[in-house]
């Protein structure tokens, strides 16, 4: 006698496809916060790997016929990126789904898409939630993402990223911030000169954020003061308030550049695919997906961070 479970390749085309379908089409369904912060690229090996250098300083007066100078840049921090693999699946019994009346199997392959694209997530914003701690999260400089003592390997001294102390989201906040992003410096002491673009917040300040910032007048006094975040000279403040869903702290904040004036990065090394099988002995298919990628950071250079009071 021939049944169904003895011919797999039946079984796989006629179904399985489907739900390849509906797994994707919860993965993709809304689009990644993560690469509005992050710059995302692809490997091709099995590990990435950056090195710093200073650069140059800058000019010299050099009198008439007098000897040129000469300039020489330093090595900085070496990153390594090592890939790593994710995955989950479930499985299923041809019983339950010949006798499937509420679309369990078809419930599990989107919760599997869903699951997918949360990890993703919270993996990259991990950097962030855990930006103002060191130990394991450390960067290439030694230091936490957000820091009062970066390292400048040629200019000599060290450099922060975030205040000194604690602060809330308000108004003076936000300006003491941007005052210190504007004379933020690159390794060889010359400033960056990267634009602010983004204010990043938790969803627990999406709209005390967008009070301060888009409001023709300030919103912290009755004077009829205009919102001189509207009108910043050289570097315009910012070009959105960006709610990040996967900052957990509900009044840590940041300012970031665009992901390419950065050195956040995430590498896919393998996009999220499926397979499936069909187990013989117990009738039952099982489904996978899984992926492999790396995030972390290079240098701290066009964001910071300030945790809340």
């Amino acid at each position: 006698m021939l049944i169904r479970a003895q011919f797999p390749d039946l079984f796989l085309t006629s179904m399985l496809p489907a739900l390849d379908e509906v797994i994707f089409e919860r993965f993709d369904r809304w689009p990644p916060q993560f690469s509005r912060i992050f710059r995302v690229m692809t490997s091709g090996r099995s590990i990435e790997q950056t090195s710093e250098t200073s650069g140059l300083g800058t000019f010299h007066v050099i009198p008439e016929g007098g000897p040129m100078r000469y300039d020489v840049a330093v090595p900085g921090f070496d990153k390594t990126y090592l890939h790593e693999q994710f995955g989950l699946g479930f499985k299923i019994t041809k019983v339950m789904v010949d006798d499937d009346r509420f679309g369990i199997m078809t419930n599990l392959a989107a919760d599997l898409g869903n699951g997918a694209k949360e990890t993703v997530e919270l993996t990259v914003a991990s950097h962030f939630n855990n930006g103002f701690t060191a130990g394991a999260y450390a960067g290439p400089d030694g230091v936490a993402l957000f820091s009062t003592a970066h390292p400048l390997v040629k200019a000599g001294g060290v450099q922060a990223n975030r205040p000194a102390a604690s602060m809330d989201l308000d108004i003076p906040a936000i300006e003491l911030v941007l005052t210190d992003f504007r004379r933020m410096k690159g390794p060889s002491g010359k400033k960056i000169r990267v634009r602010p673009t983004r204010l990043v917040v938790p969803p627990e300040l999406e709209f005390a954020a967008q009070e301060m910032l888009t409001a023709t007048m300030r919103s912290d006094t009755a004077n009829n003061t205009p919102n001189a975040f509207k009108r910043r000279v050289g570097l315009p403040s910012f070009d959105e308030v960006f709610v990040w869903d996967f900052v957990t702290d509900p009044d840590a904040w940041f300012v970031t550049a665009d992901p390419e004036d950065t050195q956040l990065r995430f590498y896919w090394r393998e996009k999220p695919n499926t397979v499936h099988d069909v187990d013989f002995d117990s009738r039952s298919i099982k489904t996978a997906m899984w992926y492999r990628c790396s995030s972390g950071w290079s240098s701290y250079y066009g964001v910071y961070g300030v945790p809340g009071a």
